[in-house]
């Protein structure tokens, strides 16, 4: 899920408007997800129309492949004033890799990684490359690593230390990447997008506070 939120100084009205609209995910049509490669696009549109309408800030916040999506959308998309990801990955190949563990029950173990990259790393390469051949999407430059590297824009990273669908090593990755712009928050005990469950009050006070500060500044400069 990716949701886009505004700031307006109009009335201090604050506006939500929803940008799950991503092709073949969810409830969204389309033929195939590209993770990012061709949805940062769907971002930059929303962004644009909301300060059309006016907005002095724009936020983004993501979850899961979300998460993914709206940080590979600050590689080109530069106006958001923050950015909050929960569970995303570092770049796609390594997910991949990740998920074939997964998938194979290597999870309870705490071995995804190995496995994935031992018995799994054939059917992720054939599935990547198939998708460059028939669709012409190379998900190998799927990498939202390289867009935080890449921008300057405020990035506040969530990850649970129990989740096996996402390993959490993919959020320190992202954090190294830029520590100047980009902080991280481990959240002990909590599984797949699972922070807002078990920390719920600070979950949304981390969330909620990181954006008024970043929106300040963001609207000061606009």
């Amino acid at each position: 899920m990716v949701a886009l939120r505004d700031t307006v100084r109009r009335s201090s009205g604050r506006l939500s408007h929803s940008a799950d609209r991503f092709a073949a995910h969810g409830e969204s049509g389309g033929a195939v997800a590209t993770y990012g490669l061709r949805e940062s696009d769907d971002v930059h549109r929303w962004v644009s129309w909301l300060y059309g309408k006016g907005a002095k800030c724009v936020d983004g916040f993501g979850e899961s492949m979300g998460a993914a999506l709206v940080l590979e959308s600050i590689r080109s998309e530069s106006r958001f004033c923050a950015v909050v990801a929960d569970s995303a990955f570092s770049n796609f190949r390594s997910v991949a890799y990740d998920r074939e563990g997964y998938f194979v029950g290597a999870g309870r173990l705490g071995m995804e990684r190995i496995v994935g990259r031992t018995v799994g790393l054939l059917p992720a390469e054939m599935g990547i490359f198939y998708a460059r051949w028939r669709y012409g999407v190379d998900l190998r430059r799927a990498n939202p690593v390289d867009a935080v590297r890449s921008s300057a824009v405020p990035v506040l990273l969530i990850h649970g230390t129990e989740d096996i669908n996402i390993l959490p090593w993919h959020s320190r990755v992202l954090a190294q990447a830029d520590p100047a712009h980009a902080q991280l928050w481990l959240v002990p005990g909590a599984r797949h997008c699972g922070a807002v469950g078990v920390r719920p009050d600070e979950f949304w006070s981390r969330v909620l506070v990181f954006f008024a500060l970043h929106n300040s500044v963001g609207a000061a400069s606009t």
